[in-house]
Formats: structure tokens, C-alpha cells, sequence
């Protein structure tokens, strides 16, 4: 398997990432695109929103140069070769040569024919301050595991309602992490976010129930509700 433009441009369509960016259009100005791979997703942010400013997080080096390498990077796109956690650390990593789409830092995940990597990773609210984004409008996580560190590490902005839309991964990795869909909810709805299923179609949005628990959704999206307006 080759995770390619094509191969991932069918993933964002069946999981309906292609309709949210497509929804969105005209309406994103600051987009963080964390766990970037070789910016296949950021590719098709930039062409649904020429204007938005995309900060994009990639913490494997050797996956990190191969976006700059597949991707135009124009004035308003930020690369960053480090990604984003809960905290300043160095962060091992299982990296396969032949299919970056795979890393992950999950130990008990098995990886056929992977090396280890290390790379850096910081805090989301740090990286804020550090680049003057005062508000996030959308904030994109696919980390393979790591989504529940990743929002940690913006628990000051998420306080304070300066993200406006975060779309998160929510699959099989979660079991080895222990981080549920109800962890999401109870990080996530006391300040003022709908939590709903991304599809095809739309997002369903949904209180939570643990029959939703089912390890397979491949994406959540959480909606402040200052912009709820934007889906009803």
C-alpha cells in the first residue's frame, strides 16, 4: 500500500474530512494541522482555503522532510519538524521507512519493519504564545494515539473558548491508551464544545452515551459554541 495523493484524498471523502474543510470554506483563518505526515491533509486545506494561515506539525524527521519536499510551501504556510503533547519532551517514535502513515509512539502497537525515531514535542498553548495566535479556528489532530496528550497540551485555549473547531482521531489506538471518547467529553464539553461523529454527510452531533464506544469513529469534531452557528 502507498499512501499517496490519491489514497489519501479517498480517506478525507469516506471519512469526511473533504466535506468539513469544504463546509468550512471562506470561514478558517488560523488552521493547525497536528500529526502533518507528508501534508497530503494540509494540501487539500490550502486549496479550499487559499487565504488561511496553516501551521503544520510533523514529528518524524525523515517524514518531516518528505513534506517539504511533496508539498508548495507558500508564505502563509508554517512547517514545524516537532510535534505537540502535553509537555516538553523528547518523544520516541515507531517509524516504518516505507509507510510513514503508520508512526506511532505506542510501544504495544505492533509496526512491522519499523525503526525508532525521537522527536520533540512541546506544548499546544506554549506554541500559541510563542507565534502570537491569539484564537485557533481549526485545530486538525491525527497522531495515532497521541489525540488525548495533544489537547492536553491546549488545555489554557480551550479554557479561555480561543479554539474555535477541533476535529481529532478516535480508533483502535485509543484501547492501548486508555484515552475513551468519554475523556474527550469531560475534557471538552464544560467549556462550552458539542462533541459530534464526523461523516460523509455532516457531523452527529451527540451527548454521550457508552454505547458510542466503539473505538471506530475514524473522527470526532468538537464545536465551540460560539460557532455552532456555522452547523445548524
Amino acid at each position: 500500500m502507498q499512501y499517496d495523493q490519491a489514497y489519501a484524498r479517498g480517506e478525507f471523502i469516506q471519512h469526511g474530512e473533504d466535506w468539513l474543510l469544504r463546509h468550512l470554506q471562506g470561514k478558517l483563518n488560523t488552521i493547525f494541522d497536528v500529526g502533518s505526515n507528508i501534508g497530503e491533509w494540509t494540501r487539500m486545506a490550502r486549496e479550499l482555503h487559499p487565504d488561511a494561515e496553516i501551521h503544520t506539525f510533523e514529528v518524524v524527521p525523515e517524514t518531516y522532510r518528505r513534506l517539504l519536499q511533496n508539498i508548495h510551501i507558500d508564505p502563509k504556510i508554517i512547517p514545524n519538524g516537532f510535534g505537540l503533547s502535553s509537555e516538553q519532551k523528547i518523544l520516541p517514535m515507531k517509524w516504518r521507512k516505507d509507510y510513514d502513515a503508520v508512526s506511532t509512539y505506542l510501544t504495544d502497537l505492533a509496526v512491522e519493519n519499523f525503526e525508532w525515531r525521537n522527536g520533540l514535542v512541546f506544548r499546544g498553548d506554549d506554541y500559541m504564545v510563542s507565534r502570537s495566535v491569539d484564537y485557533l479556528d481549526f485545530l486538525k489532530i491525527d497522531v495515532e494515539g497521541h489525540e488525548g496528550d495533544v489537547l492536553a497540551g491546549f488545555s489554557r485555549p480551550i479554557h479561555e473558548g480561543r479554539i474555535g473547531i477541533i476535529q481529532f482521531e478516535y480508533g483502535l489506538a485509543c484501547v492501548l491508551t486508555k484515552w475513551m471518547l468519554i475523556d474527550a467529553y469531560k475534557m471538552l464539553t464544560p467549556h462550552g464544545y458539542r462533541l459530534g461523529r464526523l461523516t460523509p454527510q455532516g457531523i452527529q452531533f451527540h451527548d454521550y452515551a457508552l454505547y458510542h464506544e466503539t473505538f471506530n469513529g475514524p473522527d470526532y469534531v468538537a464545536v465551540h459554541e460560539s460557532k455552532l452557528n456555522l452547523f445548524v
